[in-house]
């Protein structure tokens, strides 16, 4: 969401009533500098942009901050959509829920006829007909009694929230309610609490929420710089690092860096490569690159360097990268075959050629390597070619075998040529380009081929 050339996507509840872009606000201004006054004009000319409908019910200074935190938490919902909400939610007997949403939108009626159709239980119809008496202001003896009877038999947070408004007439005894979804708790406040007493309780949650790493303080957080301790005490809580990685890949590095995220990248993708879930970690590198391009630079480059490419050959063996020490290749070595014979070693474990009747071995535990099924000849042995078809001496390892008919690795089956493993997101496209070896023997590594 852009307004006023300041995006304010992924704020939540505490940013926008507070008018806080967060430390690093300069990823979200577009072309001029922001202050807390432009901020202001730009949520309010945002709010306007959306025809917001007029939910709050309290008299206030910032009635279209309490709109847009009450859109950020999916409620705030004009009438004709209210009520197609509560009817699915009836029709999937929800009832409690689908009256709950209604009460806090200050439609009773909707609530009490939520109660008592579908599959409404006697204790749901009970609870309707307390409600009705609330509204009507009914507060005798035999009212308190009916409510007293309800509240013996229901254990749902919604009905919970319901009958404490119903029972006290006190929005803050709704508040109180801790096992009302975040949500709906942050609704009620928006819509009847005046601007002090929402400040403090919006304060007042949210550093409860990043305390306890409760995820639902998303609501209040969003995913910005206060997200980061919220998802460190998560972290320390479920062990889940997939969800903090994943959900902080759509801001960071595009509004704001910390070093906590860079680390739970990493330690994301050698989680996915230990388990070998190669692909799933390219599209993860390929999406998180993607989502690092920053609005506010003209080029729009991703502000997180893809990683290199990272395709390599394995010994079907000792399973290890087939890769050459270039980092020791003398400089005087321009050879092919002086370059190849000094980054292996003298050591006949290390040598990819051996003498002429054992051919070629791999590098690391001297198994031999797989024959041609065409030629007969070892994976890397040099090939003569005639002078003007190529020049001199190259193996096959070098010149990819140009082309998947030439080789048969370990079977007799021919190999076909590498197809595009398009997903329903794309993400694999520039990935694996034109190697065509034996799937048995080409696996996707965290680095790239030597």
């Amino acid at each position: 969401m852009v307004a006023e050339s300041i995006d304010f996507s992924y704020l939540g509840v505490f940013g926008i009533w507070n008018n806080d872009l967060g430390p690093q606000s300069a990823a979200r201004i577009l072309n001029s500098n922001a202050t807390d006054g432009s901020v202001r004009i730009a949520l309010e000319s945002l709010a306007k942009s959306l025809r917001l409908p007029a939910s709050v019910v309290i008299e206030t200074a910032f009635p279209t901050h309490r709109q847009l935190c009450l859109l950020t938490c999916g409620l705030g919902l004009p009438y004709q959509e209210l009520e197609a909400t509560v009817k699915d939610l009836v029709q999937h007997g929800q009832n409690t829920k689908a009256a709950a949403l209604a009460v806090i939108h200050d439609h009773p009626k909707l609530a009490f006829n939520a109660l008592r159709n579908g599959r409404a239980s006697s204790a749901y119809r009970e609870l309707s007909l307390a409600l009705a008496g609330f509204v009507k202001g009914s507060n005798d003896d035999t009212w308190d009694e009916t409510v007293r009877d309800v509240a013996k038999e229901l254990d749902d947070p919604y009905a919970r929230a319901i009958l404490a408004l119903v029972s006290y007439g006190d929005w803050h005894d709704v508040l109180a309610e801790t096992s009302l979804p975040l949500k709906y708790r942050l609704g009620v406040a928006l819509m009847y609490l005046d601007d002090v007493d929402l400040t403090r309780y919006i304060e007042s949650t949210t550093a409860d929420c990043i305390r306890r790493g409760d995820i639902e303080g998303i609501f209040l957080t969003g995913l910005t710089e206060k997200t980061v301790p919220l998802f460190q005490a998560y972290l320390l809580k479920s062990s889940d690092l997939q969800t903090p990685t994943l959900a902080l890949s759509f801001v960071s590095p595009r509004y704001f860096s910390h070093a906590l995220l860079d680390l739970w990248r990493e330690s994301y993708r050698s989680l996915l490569n230990t388990h070998r879930l190669f692909i799933q970690r390219v599209q993860f590198d390929v999406q998180a690159t993607r989502l690092s391009i920053r609005s506010s630079t003209r080029d729009a480059k991703p502000s997180l360097a893809p990683p290199p490419r990272q395709v390599s050959l394995r010994c079907n063996n000792c399973d290890q990268a087939l890769d050459r020490n270039t980092d020791h290749i003398p400089a005087s070595a321009t050879k092919p075959q002086d370059q190849i014979k000094s980054s292996f070693g003298s050591n006949q474990h290390s040598s990819i050629f051996g003498d002429a009747k054992s051919g070629t071995v791999c590098p690391k535990c001297g198994r031999h390597m797989p024959r041609c099924i065409i030629c007969m000849m070892w994976l890397g042995m040099p090939a003569s070619f005639p002078s003007g078809g190529g020049g001199g001496i190259r193996t096959k390892s070098t010149a990819k075998f140009q082309s998947a008919k030439e080789l048969n690795v370990n079977s007799n089956i021919p190999i076909k040529e590498d197809q595009d493993t398009n997903t329903a997101k794309d993400v694999m496209k520039d990935f694996i380009t034109d190697a065509s070896v034996d799937v048995s023997t080409l696996t996707v590594e965290d680095r790239p081929i030597k």
